[in-house]
């Protein structure tokens, strides 16, 4: 007999009349138990609850809050919810060596600027991770027209290592879009707001009601999560991150939603996914809305992580490259600008290409020679003699949909590279620079590069106490053409900590 899914969601109905319920247990819950955040106006220390903070300054005393200088620790950055309330660092996370907070302060600097900023890098990120990439952006782009006017090679230097690159891209567009279209203000309505450049129906959501006070709506992976939980949603209405699934909730959402203080109720909703009700160990037992779970209800019939339903592992796309690592005397380092677009678009990488199936499986190590050394003709650089296959590889880089196996090749420039610079060599766009280690840092690198260049650091250090210049040559191994990743990702981007905050894959585009 054929399910009628129409009958199945109205049987399952909305709230069942404990929307004012859920909202109040909510709300006082988050109140005790919220994590102090930047972006939530928060002083430093961050990342404690609300409640532990406030007994551990409490036990402090008065004469350690005087002691921490005229702001004292519980100085806020901001306050929520102001529409364009100022940025104030706290002293304690400025890199000033007189320890006065950073000059970071505008008349355009708003919550709404800092909320979109937060809830962009939150995405597929975890908190921990975010909280120094935030609080150093909000330092040098403190608001929406300095990040408009900055250029995005700097924007990128400023994301290297967050992954999800495209995400720094979109920011950069959406600030010149609002720029151009609203004299630099954010807008404060979902429909304004959804019409910038990678701002999807979550973020617009986060934005509108964190930042000014309006009852949207917002669901994120965590929300769809407690949602799928409370209602006990069986898999006939959608596994996890499914159109299905998400639209029900979205549908939920809205008639949940506080109307008196939307942006409270919203990251209330957040924080319970991403702390209490986690997709493999939710603590029920701290969760304030028990009372309306319908899986906790139920979990004599099986764990209340059965909801939502899993969705079926997809494979992570292998990929195999050849890179050549060109060092030039003095350590440093051939590299250049990705495109535009695409993975990791506009960082900067080694020289590299895809390396091609021939019958053996895999392109031989001569074809590999030849096809790099045309790419750096390409970019004006002779080769000293030609390259040579590293020992000790491949590398293995792991993103969340592609799985990247590296053989390196090294070689040295016929002519002597410049110092730390920019070259005006280009190709297709794409700029040549020679950087030190220390110099690739300060101008961002992706997790990978960093990888390669600790790889041949190591190697080189190796090499040197050995008394040898030779590199082992190795026949290049086959590698399987598929490995499969677990549900755990479903955005596109670096495989780094686990996200707390797993956003609809529909979402931001």
């Amino acid at each position: 007999m054929a399910i009628d899914l129409e009958d199945m969601d109205k049987e399952l109905g909305g709230w069942a009349g404990k929307e004012e319920q859920i909202r109040e247990a909510l709300k006082r819950w988050y109140r005790t138990e919220r994590r102090r955040l930047p972006w939530r106006g928060d002083a430093a220390p961050w990342g404690a609850t609300a409640a532990s903070h406030a007994a551990s300054h409490a036990a402090s005393g008065a004469a350690s809050g005087a002691a921490s200088g005229a702001r004292g620790v519980d100085a806020p950055l901001w306050t929520l919810p102001a529409t364009h309330g100022v940025i104030d660092l706290d002293p304690s996370d400025t890199e000033s060596s007189d320890g006065a907070p950073p000059k970071c302060c505008g008349e355009t600097s708003g919550a709404s600027y800092g909320v979109w900023v937060s809830e962009v890098m939150l995405q597929q990120t975890q908190v921990a991770v975010v909280i120094p990439y935030w609080t150093r952006w909000m330092r040098r782009f403190p608001t929406l027209n300095d990040l408009a006017a900055a250029p995005l090679e700097e924007v990128n230097a400023l994301w290297a290592g967050l992954g999800f690159y495209g995400r720094a891209r979109r920011l950069h567009e959406g600030a010149k879009y609002v720029l151009a279209q609203h004299g630099g203000q954010l807008p404060s309505d979902v429909t304004a707001l959804r019409k910038i450049p990678g701002v999807g129906p979550y973020t617009a959501g986060a934005i509108a009601s964190i930042a000014f006070q309006q009852p949207a709506a917002l669901v994120d992976g965590n929300v769809a999560r407690v949602f799928a939980r409370l209602r006990a949603m069986p898999a006939a209405l959608g596994v996890a991150k499914s159109q299905r699934l998400m639209k029900r909730c979205w549908s939920l959402a809205e008639q949940l939603v506080d109307r008196t203080e939307p942006g409270v109720f919203n990251q209330a909703l957040m924080e319970l996914g991403a702390t209490i009700c986690t997709p493999s160990s939710p603590s029920c037992e701290r969760c304030p809305l028990r009372f309306a779970c319908r899986a906790f209800a139920a979990r004599a019939a099986g764990p209340v992580t059965r909801f939502p339903a899993p969705a079926a592992g997809t494979a992570r796309r292998v990929r195999r490259l050849a890179v050549a690592a060109i060092e030039a005397d003095g350590h440093m380092w051939m590299l250049v600008r990705r495109p535009p677009k695409g993975l990791l678009a506009g960082q900067l990488e080694f020289p590299s290409i895809q390396m091609e199936e021939d019958e053996n499986g895999v392109e031989s190590t001569e074809s590999c020679v030849q096809r790099l050394t045309a790419l750096l003709k390409g970019f004006q650089v002779d080769l000293l003699k030609e390259l040579t296959p590293v020992e000790g590889v491949p590398l293995e880089h792991i993103f969340s949909h592609e799985h990247h196996f590296i053989h390196l090749f090294r070689g040295h420039p016929a002519i002597p590279a410049p110092q730390p610079a920019r070259s005006d060599v280009h190709q297709a766009g794409r700029p040549v620079w020679w950087l030190g280690r220390v110099e690739a840092e300060e101008a961002g690198i992706t997790s990978g590069v960093k990888k390669v260049l600790d790889f041949l650091e190591g190697f080189s250090s190796t090499k040197r106490s050995r008394g040898s210049d030779v590199l082992k040559r190795q026949p290049l191994r086959k590698w399987p053409r598929n490995s499969t990743r677990s549900g755990g990702s479903s955005r596109r981007g670096e495989k780094g900590p686990t996200a707390e905050r797993c956003h609809s894959p529909r979402d931001e585009v």
